[in-house]
């Protein structure tokens, strides 16, 4: 979820918090001050920081319940997990959930202690803290509306711990008495927001030493393989080979990326709009004037998704030859490469029309990738992911057998299967994948079948660089 989507969203649940405190209002003043006049002392701060909490409480349960639909039916109880992902993605949107769910409990422990002195004890207010973030998980998961996950719990745990300790370092700062070893305990409140700013700046120095990047189809945790039923009818066979290049795409930036797209629209008469532009985290989109063209460029590969959405008419059909799909991707000043090879994947009564090159190498750099086309309705799409790289070396891999093994002992990713009952093995070959820093590593494809399911199991083919 990005920045701006959680400020609208604060605001959407903001107003149905202010309405539940007006209705918490109208109550007390109709009927809890006259029963209880005599008992009740008004004070002003905590009435201030109930309502400040209390609107909080409503943003937080809207925000990780109401808003997701009920589809999810799987805990994930593996620790950690949630970084290893982010990790082996390595991308802001990934590391930027993990740190929304720490901030987003940063106001409860922040404020417990301002509503009452009692919640200036550590394991009370902790406790507390526990305690909600456990109930919002475990509604998630009998209302299917979210995945249990303990990670959530340790990061939302993390965050009211470093809320926690911000207020009780301020309120010793400006305390009139001199308690006994207050220079201890002001190192001790300011201890948990100091080792999460160094862990992650760890985390990030480690990556930038790093030779390659990772590769998000690495494993986030181990699968437990004992009441797994593993078959293979695969010989594995390595034909000896021990090393294989490494490339390196081709990287835009931020402005070369818009260079591109201002070329793009001259070329189909267009121009571009500059007050519409989307920027994402490896990918800006940009729309024309009169809203009829969007390109989506990759800033990794330079690489391009092209909508055309106001086709007069049925341009891509059924049966359609390779030079005419030529000629409309012509009309689009969009080429294709004669060495790509063509065809039809027939949906209904509607067609995809790719262009595939499979790992050609010519003059030192690799051509991989595919060209799509296909249209629906009024609107046509072109998918552009071929990509060209440049050899940056030879390395050391791992051979077939050493792959298998790390699939019978739990190491890989199926993405979202959290339970695995037979996985059967049919064929494995080499092939390539593009990492966050934008090499393209050699990994191992299994093309399986798990409970039933055809799905590819990629094991990273690079022995560890040291």
């Amino acid at each position: 979820m990005r920045l701006f989507q959680v400020i609208n969203l604060a605001k959407e649940y903001l107003i149905l918090g202010l309405m539940g405190l007006i209705f918490i209002g109208i109550m007390y003043f109709l009927f809890f001050r006259r029963f209880f006049k005599n008992h009740v002392k008004s004070n002003i701060n905590k009435v201030i920081v109930f309502c400040i909490l209390f609107c909080y409480v409503v943003i937080v349960i809207g925000a990780t319940i109401f808003i997701r639909p009920g589809v999810y039916e799987h805990a994930n109880l593996h620790l950690f997990s949630s970084y290893i992902e982010a990790w082996n993605n390595y991308s802001k949107s990934y590391w930027r959930n993990i740190i929304l769910n720490i901030l987003m409990f940063v106001p409860f422990g922040f404020l417990l202690p301002l509503f009452s002195d009692r919640f200036r004890n550590f394991f009370l207010s902790m406790s507390l803290s526990l305690l909600f973030t456990l109930g919002i998980e475990v509604t998630q998961y009998i209302t299917k509306r979210g995945i249990f996950e303990v990670d959530d719990l340790m990061n939302n745990w993390i965050g009211a711990l470093i809320g926690y300790s911000l207020i009780m370092f301020i309120l010793l700062i400006f305390s009139k008495q001199k308690p006994r070893f207050k220079a201890l305990k002001l190192i001790l409140c300011i201890l948990p927001s100091a080792l999460t700013i160094i862990i992650g700046y760890k985390i990030m120095d480690a990556y930038n030493k790093q030779e390659f990047g990772n590769l998000s189809s690495n494993y986030n945790y181990i699968y437990n393989m004992q009441n797994v039923t593993l078959n293979s009818y695969v010989e594995l066979n390595d034909n000896d080979i021990k090393k294989k290049k490494v490339y390196i795409s081709e990287q835009y930036t931020k402005d070369e990326a818009l260079k591109f797209a201002e070329k793009f629209f001259e070329k189909l008469n267009a121009k571009l709009d500059t007050s519409n532009i989307d920027i994402y985290d490896n990918q800006v989109v940009y729309n024309s004037i009169d809203n009829r063209y969007r390109l989506a460029v990759h800033l990794r590969g330079g690489t391009y998704d092209f909508t055309d959405f106001k086709s007069d008419e049925n341009i891509i059909n059924q049966n359609m030859d390779e030079e005419s799909i030529k000629e409309v991707l012509e009309n689009y000043n969009i080429d294709v490469s004669k060495d790509a090879e063509f065809e039809e994947e027939k949906e209904n009564e509607s067609s995809l029309y790719r262009f595939s090159i499979d790992l050609k190498e010519e003059d030192d750099k690799l051509t991989d990738g595919y060209l799509s086309i296909d249209q629906y309705d009024d609107t046509i799409h072109v998918n552009n992911y071929i990509y060209q790289y440049d050899v940056c070396g030879e390395y050391k891999i791992i051979s077939q057998e050493e792959a298998y093994e790390k699939i019978k002992s739990g190491e890989f990713n199926t993405y979202e299967l959290y339970d695995i009952d037979s996985i059967v093995i049919r064929s494995v070959k080499l092939c390539y994948q593009v990492d966050s820093k934008g090499f393209y590593q050699p990994v191992y494809r299994f093309e399986c079948t798990i409970d039933g399911e055809g799905r590819p199991i990629f094991i990273p083919a690079l022995e560890e660089i040291q």
